[in-house]
């Protein structure tokens, strides 16, 4: 009998933060004692089962290749071999033949051999190690549940535009307690649960929001990203009220009333002015969404010494530290979504494209390594300005290995040699000093002067005056100004893949980029069409880089106001001014009818029933009959759809849990329910969520082992069947000896228990991987076994002796493929 590693579903490592590649020693020497462990159980149960059935075991090792030490104890040999990577028992009969008169291999008569016991005892002797590594498994999980486990709960973080939880109606601070009827209790198993569910197969999520359970029930459909290579629906992990990135966009401008890092989340402000404390954070989150873009109080616990706090020091559970009370503003940061199912980049309002903002680079990759940060607009890439998703991805591709200029716009950070609070007050006024330029210029300096005298220090209004009065022109004003918060970054530099067979494919965008509200209303991109029909600022002829300054005469700055100007014009025609360059026109757009704004729905509103009707079946590009849910938009839109010319009634759950209703008369143009695809996000972003779980009692503890173990078992075996028939899962998410030890060292970093854990789940994924059907592994000498048992006679050794070597070939290509894959993802960082 022998073994060896391979690993799938190594994700789950991922709640744990691991960022760096190497490990220390001590660490490499734990992981090397944990394998060897792990071997040693597994082979511990073919031992003991074989001394049961009485079979001569004439060598027990740990490992393959030379032998390092061991030691002879009857009439068997014990040794710790060279490669601590596998290990085998060697039983007598399973090498011990003889060739007879016809020419076929026979096995030598011995009693004591392996293949003279009954098919019954040769069945329990191969399939002990696999036993024995999921009861390891089960050891080891509740071992470390009475020591007690940090773990994150299974609850929604970011929800991500255009998702399926988007749809769904998911929010910051949702608890999911179950998923079709099974309780979960962790962020892994809801991941897991996701990510190995069926093609086209409907997850109904039992929700607890602010203390109560959502009715209805929401239902996701998850989607394959073909880029990541998994099924998903769009959230991350849940966040506690530790304040981590105070801003959705960098600045330096030092005000009492702005969120910091390490503040704590602690009580709102009510509408009549009362704060009261909430310890759920999303509750702060909900009163941001229902405030559309308004600004919403907080009371936060500000840490008198913050200068001196790591994020190390204030993670996991109620650090006490020494605070103060602040008053802060907070405002949503408004997102759109896709009209395209699966589009969660490109966003846009009636067609209206924002810019992209990065809201995650990964580290030490390309746009990481240029300098970008978290809230940055991209104004220009390649020398492109005010770039679509699809030029970013086309110049990235483009140029593997070769530098590109990246610059951004960063509104609250110092430039040109001017203060942080200046440019945040030229961008604040950008367009009404541009507008005062092209007219006057001296007007526009006194309009300036005034502005900064009112809000900056002298010498800070010196220097704005000094750098004004260099400008010749109003064209000069424009230029200057619509760059005055641009940064250049060190420029991009694409990671060049390779291959060893064939042609290596093109750099990927290491960054998350979104299209959000920020600080200048340019529009980035036109969407000409929502499936069939052409969209509204498409209509209305808006070009790409039109600059939007008001709507029907009304000042806008930022897209949210634009958003809520289009919403209150619902369902008529407005007037709509823009910049293009120097010039300003005037044109007509015409806003569609909503659903939303007919019944002035407060934002977050699930739609629950549309004439009582909760779901609609459609046919999708590929024909397939697809079943769409209510809350998704694109349910609404069909139901309303298959309603034109009749008044339908509505049932709607806002996010406080009030069920409502109304009617609402439909027409061929409001069935598209546009506002549903306008979300609010928080502008912060907190720690990660951390619960401690642990149980005394060594019977409960055991028994949710054996659960956790059995977990394990399924993920492996489901993680297996996506990969080979349904290709939901990739390749990529197998980890061959390079990818276990790097992620394994990662896990003995985190200490003794974090890698008993880890052994634990490889422990689990060795008894799966061991029991497949397949050639040289336990699996399939168990398949020959049964095949014995129905033939009425063994298998040919001939027979054995083939496959075992096409079983070896197998394994080995398997081998290589995986250690080649490892160490590319090892240059790589991925």
């Amino acid at each position: 009998m022998q073994c060896g590693f391979l690993m799938l579903g190594s994700d789950f490592l991922a709640a744990l933060d691991f960022r760096q590649l190497g490990a220390n020693l001590w660490s490499i020497l734990l992981l090397v004692a944990g394998f060897s462990l792990v071997i040693f159980v597994h082979e511990l149960g073919h031992f003991l089962a074989a001394k049961w059935a009485k079979v001569r075991v004439e060598r027990f090792a740990i490992g393959f290749g030379k032998e390092l030490f061991g030691f002879t104890h009857g009439e068997t040999r014990y040794s710790f071999n060279i490669l601590p990577l596998g290990g085998y028992v060697k039983m007598l009969g399973q090498e011990d033949f003889v060739v007879d008169k016809s020419g076929e291999l026979k096995v030598k008569a011995d009693p004591d051999s392996f293949t003279h016991k009954s098919i019954g005892q040769r069945m329990v002797i191969v399939s002990a190690g696999v036993i024995m590594n999921l009861l390891f498994a089960a050891v080891a999980f509740a071992i470390v549940i009475m020591a007690g486990r940090d773990r994150q709960p299974p609850v929604v973080g970011d929800v991500a535009p255009n998702s399926p939880a988007a749809r769904a109606g998911l929010q910051s601070g949702d608890r999911v307690v179950a998923i079709n009827g099974k309780e979960i209790h962790s962020f892994e198993e809801f991941q897991f649960a996701v990510m190995l569910s069926d093609v086209d197969e409907q997850l109904t999520l039992d929700v607890e929001r602010g203390g109560k359970m959502l009715d209805p029930k929401p239902v996701v459909l998850p989607e394959f990203k073909k880029d990541q290579k998994i099924r998903q629906i769009g959230i991350s992990n849940g966040r506690n009220r530790r304040v981590a990135i105070p801003a959705a966009a960098p600045s330096e401008v030092d005000a009492p009333d702005r969120l910091r890092q390490f503040d704590e989340l602690y009580q709102l402000v009510l509408p009549n002015g009362e704060p009261k404390e909430f310890k759920d954070p999303g509750v702060f989150s909900r009163a941001l969404i229902e405030a559309r873009g308004k600004p919403v109080e907080f009371i936060v616990k500000r840490p008198k010494n913050a200068a001196a706090l790591t994020p190390e020091a204030v993670l996991g559970h109620e650090p006490a530290l020494d605070t103060i009370e602040a008053r802060v503003k907070v405002q949503a940061v408004w997102s759109p979504m896709a009209y395209e199912e699966g589009d969660q980049v490109t966003g846009s309002l009636l067609g209206l494209v924002p810019r992209l903002s990065i809201r995650m680079a990964d580290e030490k990759k390309s746009f990481d390594a240029a300098g970008a940060r978290f809230g940055d607009v991209i104004a220009r890439i390649g020398g492109e300005p005010y770039p679509s998703y699809a030029l970013v991805r086309k110049i990235i591709e483009e140029n593997p290995g070769k530098p590109i200029e990246l610059a951004v716009s960063r509104p609250g950070m110092a430039n040109h040699g001017l203060s942080a609070a200046t440019i945040s007050l030229l961008v604040e006024h950008r367009e009404s000093l541009i507008a005062a330029a092209l007219k006057e210029v001296s007007a526009a300096v006194s309009q300036a002067r005034d502005l900064a005298t009112k809000q900056l220090p002298e010498a800070d209004v010196e220097q704005l005056i000094a750098a004004l009065t260099k400008l010749p022109d109003g064209t000069a004003w424009r230029k200057w100004l619509e760059n005055v918060d641009v940064h250049v970054l060190q420029p991009l530099v694409p990671r060049a893949n390779f291959a060893l067979i064939g042609k290596a494919p093109p750099p990927a965008i290491d960054a998350m980029l979104r299209t959000m509200d920020e600080s200048h209303l340019v529009v980035a991109d036109v969407v000409a069409k929502y499936g069939t029909m052409e969209t509204p600022a498409h209509a209305a002829g808006i070009p790409v880089g039109a600059v939007i300054t008001a709507v029907d005469g009304k000042p806008v700055r930022q897209w949210y106001e634009l958003s809520e100007a289009f919403r209150a014009a619902a369902g008529r025609l407005v007037d709509v001014t823009y910049r293009a360059a120097d010039l300003y026109k005037t044109v007509k757009l015409n806003v569609p009818g909503d659903l939303c704004a007919a019944l002035d729905m407060p934002q977050g509103s699930r739609i629950a029933r549309i004439d009582n009707q909760t779901e609609v079946n459609i046919t999708d590009t590929e024909g397939n009959l697809r079943t769409l849910s209510l809350p998704d938009w694109r349910a609404v839109r069909e139901l309303l759809k298959k309603s034109i010319g009749k008044t339908v009634s509505v049932e709607y759950v806002t996010l406080q849990a009030e069920r409502r209703a109304g009617t609402f008369a439909v027409t061929e143009s409001n069935t598209d329910p546009w506002l549903l695809r306008v979300q609010y996000q928080d502008p912060f972003m907190c720690y990660p969520l951390i619960e401690r779980y642990s149980e005394s009692n060594p019977i409960l503890a055991m028994a949710e082992g054996f659960r956790q173990a059995y977990i394990a078992t399924l993920q492996t075996i489901l993680s297996i069947q996506h990969m080979v028939f349904t290709q939901q899962v990739g390749v990529e998410k197998v980890s061959g000896p390079v990818g276990i030890i790097r992620i394994g060292s990662k896990a003995a970093d985190a200490g003794i228990i974090g890698l008993l854990w880890f052994l634990a789940v490889i422990s689990a994924n060795l008894a799966v991987i061991n029991f497949l059907p397949m050639p040289i592994v336990d699996g399939g000498l168990f398949l020959f076994l049964i095949l014995e048992k129905i033939r009425g006679e063994p298998v040919s050794i001939k027979t054995q002796v083939a496959t075992q070597l096409i079983g070896i070939a197998l394994i080995a290509t398997l081998f290589i493929l995986v250690t080649y894959q490892d160490i590319k993802n090892w240059i790589l960082g991925a």
